[in-house]
């Protein structure tokens, strides 16, 4: 009689010890994908952002030269001030 019990009570503790087994590895593998998702998601904003900036020109409001928004002075005068152009919209 006190064999099975004691059976029943290792039983017992054995299935609890896999269940917080599972429950840890489970929710390991759910951190590691919800950390792989952010760095995706950082890549893909990194990517846009970088195709952004070879689309956006800054014209230059003293000597109107246009050049990329990488560059922190207009290339043909040296002055550091950006104007954003945006193209003109029909009305």
């Amino acid at each position: 009689m006190s064999e099975i019990l004691a059976v029943q009570i290792v039983g017992i503790f054995a299935v609890m010890f896999l269940g917080i087994v599972i429950v840890v590895m489970w929710f390991t593998h759910s951190n590691s994908k919800i950390e792989s998702n952010k760095e995706i998601k950082k890549k893909q904003i990194d990517v846009i952002d970088r195709h952004f900036n070879d689309m956006v020109r800054i014209e230059c409001p003293y000597c109107k030269t246009l050049y990329s928004s990488n560059i922190n002075e207009c290339p043909g005068c040296g002055a550091n001030t950006k104007k954003i152009v945006f193209p003109n919209l029909p009305e």
